[in-house]
């Protein structure tokens, strides 16, 4: 009787508490992967020691840029230097510079920045461009300023396509007496001047001393200077805003616009070498 009560008690552990004696047997199988539905497909496998895609030397080379402070780049292997700047649309009077910083004459002036003349200078010599080795004095003067010619285009958002538009400046500009945009021929490097100050003990850069860097009306404190023919008079240029496409101000917010300057005309690969 005891040996048939033992055999019951046996049989009850393996078959009636337990469940199969197989399952049991079975290994414990641990994963981390989250609950899929059964009827989920397995993800794709992906073959592993692909190598990836190497960048572009040269894309990445043009690509490369000096910045200063204010917005200001320099693009060595693409020669060209790029600053950040605003329209002064609101503008209606004759215009004397065509950019300054804060601290210029911003009342007579198309474009404001917030880089430093000196800087400008220097991005400028990155790209290969030579400033005067003669220099002019004073304002409004009779001969040419001298130097590199610097082409000056202006890239914004179009105010009728909403596209990225680059055009010449001086499509944004007035003379008034030919009554038509000035001649497209750009800016000439003069490259301003620097004072030795002894009470400072140093030299002050004179564009930023005055806060005024490219002038419409000749400046010899200017970082670029306007050789033409007419550019030794005052009240010769005005805004023109009927230029195709310009951003207008809203509500007394200045349009932000690039400002992108290059050799002109372009250098021999060359003269680099």
């Amino acid at each position: 009787m005891l040996r048939l009560f033992a055999t019951m008690i046996i049989g009850l552990t393996l078959f009636g508490c337990g469940g199969s004696s197989a399952l049991n047997d079975a290994p414990l199988v641990v994963s981390n992967a989250p609950n899929r539905p059964v009827n989920d497909p397995a993800p794709e496998v992906q073959p592993e020691g692909q190598p990836e895609p190497e960048p572009d030397p040269v894309a990445q080379k043009d690509a490369d840029y000096i910045a200063f402070e204010g917005g200001l780049r320099a693009y060595p292997a693409r020669k060209i230097v790029e600053m950040d700047a605003w329209l002064l649309g609101s503008q209606t009077r004759a215009l004397e510079y065509l950019l300054v910083s804060p601290g210029g004459n911003t009342h007579e002036s198309l474009f404001v920045a917030g880089a430093d003349g000196l800087h400008l200078k220097r991005a400028l010599e990155i790209i290969g461009a030579r400033e005067a080795e003669e220099k002019r004095v004073g304002r409004g003067y009779v001969d040419k300023p001298l130097g590199d010619r610097i082409k000056l285009s202006v890239r914004f958002r179009h105010a009728k396509t909403g596209k990225q538009t680059t055009v010449p400046v001086e499509d944004w500009l007035w003379n008034v007496r030919i009554e038509g945009n000035p001649e497209s021929a750009g800016f000439v490097f003069t490259g301003s001047f620097e004072q030795y100050r002894p009470e400072l003990n140093r030299s002050l850069f004179e564009a930023d001393m005055k806060g005024n860097l490219i002038a419409l009306w000749r400046d010899a404190a200017c970082v670029l200077d306007n050789d033409r023919e007419d550019g030794y008079l005052p009240d010769i240029y005005s805004p023109y805003p009927d230029a195709d496409g310009i951003p207008s101000t809203l509500r007394g917010a200045s349009p932000p616009v690039t400002l992108v300057f290059e050799r002109w005309p372009a250098a021999d690969p060359k003269e680099d070498d």
